[in-house]
Order: C-alpha cells, then structure tokens, then sequence
C-alpha cells in the first residue's frame, strides 16, 4: 500500500516571504518535492522580475510543480466562485483547492483564511510556522530565524513583531504539524 504524500500548497506571501529574507533554500530543503503551486498563484507572482527567476529555477530543480487550477472539478470550481467574492484570487484558489484535496496551504494571510481552514478542516501553515519547523530541524537557528523575520518586516512585508522564541513558546501548535 502506497503512502499519499500530502504537499505544501505555497501562496504567493510565504513565497515573498523567503525571497525577501533570501532564505529561498530553507524551503526547499523543509519540503523537498512536496511544495507546489496553483497556476493563479504562480501568475500573481511572475509579476515580480527577481520573484519569476526564482520560481523558475524551482521549477527547474523540481524543488517546486505548478499545478492547474482545476477548472473542470465542480466542487472547487464553485467554492472558488464563493470565495473570490470576498477573498484574494490567490488565497480563494488555495482554500478551494485544499478543501477537496489534502494538502497544507502556506500562507499567512490569517485574515482571509484562519476562520476557513478551522470550519472545514483544512491544513495550513504560516511563514512564522515555517521558520518554528526550521528551527525545530536545526535548518535555521534561532538568531537566523529572528533576522529572517526583521528583513521581512524592514521590507514591508508583514509578520508578527516577535522574535521566533517567543512565538514558538505562545503562538506555535506543535500538535498540529508533524516534522
């Protein structure tokens, strides 16, 4: 019997995120071939000159597959269409995607969608639980960790004004990940 393997879903701020520390690595070797992309995510992204570049040496290095939103699946086709009313192109296609299909979305746009993931029990993880993992693996330590979320802040990219410690202590639920 063959074990699925359950992929982190990237959205386009975590991804952002570790562009801006310069920590792309960190992910890679978090979730080597487990990260991928919905192609509405991808396209918010190829925006971005230095961000496109990136993503296309993932792409290359099969650290990271761009996956077709699934247009044709009814199910997430319509809750997409709820969604998008309400939430950003990228977040709607993710929370649609994850709710038929078990996988963990990336984000950490907590406002568009914590209150989701908890009423239909989907996975996720933000950039801040990323670097907890990261520590946690002996990846990142802790004073790589607190300078990853200073240049994301310095840059104005938004994460919680907290150094790793303290978020792991009061913040981070180690019940719900498995390393």
């Amino acid at each position: 019997m063959s074990k699925t393997v359950v992929h982190i879903l990237l959205d386009s701020d975590v991804i952002i995120h570790f562009v801006k520390a310069g920590r792309i690595s960190t992910l890679i070797d978090l979730f080597p071939q487990r990260m991928m992309m919905l192609d509405r995510v991808d396209e918010e992204l190829r925006k971005n000159k230095t961000v496109n570049v990136i993503l296309e040496n993932m792409v290359v290095w099969k650290a990271l597959s761009i996956v077709p939103f699934p247009a044709k699946d009814l199910n997430v086709f319509r809750e997409y269409a709820q969604l998008i009313k309400t939430k950003g192109k990228g977040e709607s296609a993710c929370l649609a995607y994850c709710r038929y299909h078990p996988h963990i979305i990336a984000s950490s746009n907590l406002k568009d969608i914590r209150k989701y993931c908890e009423q239909y029990q989907v996975a996720y993880i933000t950039t801040m639980d990323i670097l907890c993992i990261a520590l946690y693996r002996q990846i990142l330590t802790e004073r790589e960790c607190d300078e990853f979320i200073q240049k994301v802040r310095a840059s104005d990219s938004k994460l919680p004004d907290m150094g790793i410690a303290k978020y792991r202590d009061t913040l981070f639920d180690r019940s719900k990940y498995s390393y």
